[in-house]
């Protein structure tokens, strides 16, 4: 039996999607392999986590209980979930790509003395349990497979948005176990003094999606202002994100966040492969780009060539804008 883990990621009650997708894609390998699929999570107390976790896939799920989890702190998790996975010594560990997730590896696999396969974009197990993760290389212009011949765990961050959540099914059953996290000696390092929430659009979720490319330059508004008029979320491009004009959260491609929407307008996209990854699974994809041969007309269904900011006006006005 290959034992895989799962870090089921919460906030105020809420599993992050990605911990599911994760556990939706480990279902779809279980049915050709033999393969358990546990989850993992701290805190103080459970709630319905390990129950929301079981109806999405989860089969066994162990809770990390202790008070200095009521809060993410990176040397207080490790230190509370080393022990036991040296004495149950899963193959596979399995995390997010979020900031939590990417953390909370790191520390974990340099704790283990281990290997870690970052932003994993595929994932594959074969029968001998050895784990097969995707990794984008060289900002997305290739995928490098990276397999962990020796070492355990195997352990990787998976990307959101790649693989899709089992449908919620109440009817599933599985084991839940509570552990009391005992720590001896140890004193954090860590105090909160505030809390701040900053709540970004996760557009992973979002239907339609207008993405801001490097084409736009630093003339980003116009662009924003026709996403509004159509009630769609913003998305940009690696080199937008990477003059500082927008979050990394809404970053679209293979350093980024895949899209899974109705419909996705772009702006200014010249098509680059590890950008066009994160558009694949959309319904309808319409680009706008001065260049005829622009590569990102080949991966779209419908394709405008034209200045955008020549076109932006008449689109506005036609949505109701000034």
């Amino acid at each position: 039996m290959i034992d895989a883990w799962v870090y089921i990621e919460h906030d105020s009650g809420e599993i992050e999607d990605v911990s599911l997708e994760i556990v939706g894609r480990l279902n779809e390998i279980k049915a050709s392999l033999p393969l358990r699929i546990t989850g993992f999570s701290f805190g103080r107390d459970p709630g319905e986590i390990p129950r929301k976790a079981i109806s999405q896939g989860v089969e066994h799920f162990i809770f990390l209980r202790n008070d200095l989890f009521s809060f993410y702190d990176t040397q207080s998790y490790v230190n509370g979930i080393e022990g036991i996975v040296r004495e149950r010594r899963p193959d596979i560990i399995l995390l997010g790509a979020t900031y939590q997730g990417r953390d909370l590896a790191g520390r974990l696999a340099a704790r283990l003395k281990t290997g870690l396969a970052a932003n994993a974009i595929t994932l594959n197990i074969d029968e001998k349990g050895l784990l097969y993760t995707g990794v984008p290389g060289y900002g997305g212009r290739f995928i490098a497979e990276i397999v962990n011949m020796k070492a355990r765990p195997q352990i990787s961050t998976v990307r959101q948005g790649i693989f899709r959540k089992l449908p919620q099914d109440n009817s599933r059953s599985g084991e839940v176990e509570n552990i009391e996290v005992k720590f001896g000696d140890f004193s954090p390092r860590l105090r909160v003094v505030e809390r701040v929430r900053k709540d970004v659009k996760d557009i992973t979720k979002s239907e339609r999606v207008v993405i801001i490319g490097n084409g736009a330059g630093n003339n980003l508004k116009p662009i924003e202002d026709f996403a509004r008029l159509i009630g769609a979320d913003i998305g940009v491009t690696r080199p937008v994100a990477d003059r500082g004009l927008a979050p990394r959260d809404i970053q679209v491609g293979s350093t980024g966040v895949s899209l899974n929407s109705k419909l996705v307008i772009i702006f200014g996209s010249s098509g680059s492969n590890h950008f066009v990854s994160g558009i694949e699974r959309c319904k309808n994809v319409i680009s706008i780009d001065v260049d005829r041969n622009s590569n990102i007309f080949n991966y779209s269904d419908y394709c405008v060539v034209a200045d955008m900011f020549t076109i932006l006006p008449y689109l506005n006005r036609r949505f109701g804008g000034q």
